[in-house]
């Protein structure tokens, strides 16, 4: 069976745009893969190497005169980066390329060294989910020259190389919007031998610990248990009264909003154990995911991406807010509160499929937008296309939390030291008085 692809025809001016650089270019195949079909939302060229991130790469303005010219780390690191973004659901469907050549080899060395490249360091990344769930990749060139596509699928774990079928879309996709709102309270006991572990591997247990919990969680869909063959057009159609339909007008879609049931913990009595804690970490927050699936896509799969969505999401913030830290900070040993990135949603051109950035205290739009430009190649012209969809983080109770806890500790030390000043100023009292009585009786003997 060929392998097919499809995209909107407003991506064909991006490939007009890359081709006026007169240079080799490769980029990434951004987009959804259902029942051996590909859809593809966007394209996203991989920027220029700068020198201090490649060992023997080229340099800023080198030109890359062939395919062998492209960094194969380069541009697996920017596909992390780029998954980093995309919502849950969303996946790297392979690699292209534009050149001047009539003809790519398909098969050659480079090409699948930068394909294995790609899929080893989307694999590596826990809870990334960057690999789609087939082992196929896509890979699609465009001749300058005769203005052609062409396109093959490759098989990583064979190697095999077969045709596939690439075809622009006169009519925009069809998706089907979730919305979901994940709340999160949740303590983690430290034990007292693990309180000198640096909080990276204790951000890793957490992570593992939410992963657990959101697998064996129970999605609602619109607040109904729905059965997980079921499709989410099935549900989420809505339905245009007969009266009120005019001709040619279709049936369309509504948002369909999940809410995450979390199975309770410790039911069983005998499962209870006692231990020492040293410390704990209080994990406290929501996070808001939006996704946008084929509509044909079961309850099933549109549960676990929202479930992807949510750890994709959880581990870019985490591990960016840890890249953030100073040494001090890494092995602090005090009450602290840490604010990660928050997210803000930004929609592609020409389309209402929205990725994602993350934004630290104090950054706003302009900071997006240039982690947009350079990592998925889109213009942002207006501020207001990007939606803080969480919002800045109200902190105050807990830093007046901290600051009482601090204060306690400082309140329960220090009649400690006063109460060991009392008892020396009583010693020596003690000791001035029987002094004294040993002067007066001895003069009395006198």
């Amino acid at each position: 069976m060929v392998r097919s692809a499809v995209a909107d025809d407003r991506l064909l001016l991006y490939f007009n745009n890359v081709a006026k650089q007169n240079t080799y270019s490769v980029g990434l195949i951004l987009g959804q893969s259902l029942s051996g079909k590909d859809y593809v939302i966007h394209f996203a060229k991989t920027p220029p190497v700068h020198s201090q991130d490649a060992k023997d790469g080229p340099s800023p303005g080198h030109r890359i005169k062939s395919i062998n010219d492209i960094d194969e780390d380069w541009v697996a690191d920017h596909a992390r980066q780029a998954t980093r973004m995309l919502p849950g659901g969303m996946h790297v469907l392979g690699v292209f390329f534009v050149g001047p050549d009539d003809v790519l080899n398909f098969v050659s060395p480079k090409i699948r060294g930068i394909l294995s490249r790609v899929h080893k360091h989307l694999a590596a990344q826990k809870y990334l989910f960057g690999n789609p769930p087939n082992n196929e990749e896509l890979v699609l060139y465009y001749c300058v020259t005769t203005q052609q596509f062409s396109c093959k699928s490759v098989e990583l774990a064979t190697g095999s190389v077969r045709p596939a079928e690439f075809k622009f879309l006169t009519s925009p996709m069809k998706w089907a919007q979730i919305n979901c709102k994940y709340q999160m309270d949740q303590v983690y006991h430290i034990n007292e031998n693990e309180s000198d572990w640096p909080l990276k591997k204790h951000m890793g247990i957490i992570l593992d610990m939410m992963n657990k919990n959101l697998k064996s969680s129970v999605y609602l869909f619109d607040g109904e248990l729905k059965d997980g063959d079921e499709s989410v057009e099935s549900i989420g159609k809505k339905k245009i009264p007969r009266s009120n339909k005019t001709s040619g007008q279709e049936d369309h879609l509504k948002p369909l909003q999940v809410c995450i049931l979390q199975p309770c913990q410790g039911d069983d009595q005998n499962s209870f154990q006692i231990s020492e804690s040293g410390n704990q970490i209080r994990i406290f927050g929501h996070v808001v995911s939006k996704l946008w699936l084929n509509p044909k896509i079961s309850i099933n799969v549109a549960s676990e991406a929202v479930m992807q969505d949510i750890m994709r999401s959880l581990t870019t913030r985490l591990e960016m807010h840890w890249d953030s830290l100073t040494e001090e900070e890494h092995g602090e040993d005090m009450n602290s509160v840490h604010e990660p990135p928050r997210r803000v949603l930004i929609s592609l051109p020409n389309t209402n499929i929205a990725i994602s950035d993350y934004l630290f205290p104090g950054e706003g739009p302009h900071d997006a937008k240039i982690s947009l430009e350079e990592m998925l190649d889109i213009k942002i012209h207006n501020d207001a296309d990007v939606v803080d969809a969480e919002g800045q983080a109200d902190l105050s109770e807990y830093y007046n939390e901290s600051m009482e806890s601090e204060s306690e500790e400082v309140i329960a030390k220090k009649p400690t030291e006063d109460n060991r000043t009392l008892h020396f100023i009583g010693l020596g009292v003690a000791l001035l008085v029987l002094i004294t009585s040993l002067v007066i009786h001895f003069i009395q003997e006198i």
